[in-house]
């Protein structure tokens, strides 16, 4: 779902994915590519990130052009409807 709202729409919405999870990077690596994401994936080896996106993921995080967080997802997104209608909601985005 993600990946095919990506493909529609990495002109106007940039995602950067956080791995905080695992407890091999190779892990994380792996899971990238089986699943096809094109998108910048990051590494938090420590936990570092924790304090801000919490012990439960996934999160998806909604930041504006101005770095604002403007709205927190917390759990799994139900579809690609539901991230595109979120999109539009919090950062005023006209998608096809």
């Amino acid at each position: 779902m993600i990946r095919s709202f990506y493909a529609k729409n990495q002109s106007q919405v940039h995602i950067v994915g956080v791995d905080v999870e695992e407890a091999m990077k190779s892990d994380g690596v792996d899971f990238v590519i089986a699943n096809g994401m094109t998108w910048p994936i990051v590494v938090d080896a420590d936990g570092r990130s924790r304090g801000f996106f919490g012990m439960g993921v996934p999160v998806t995080w909604f930041i504006d052009k101005n770095g604002t967080v403007v709205h927190k997802k917390i759990g799994v997104l139900s579809s690609e409807t539901e991230l595109r209608e979120m999109a539009i909601k919090y950062l005023h985005l006209t998608l096809s």
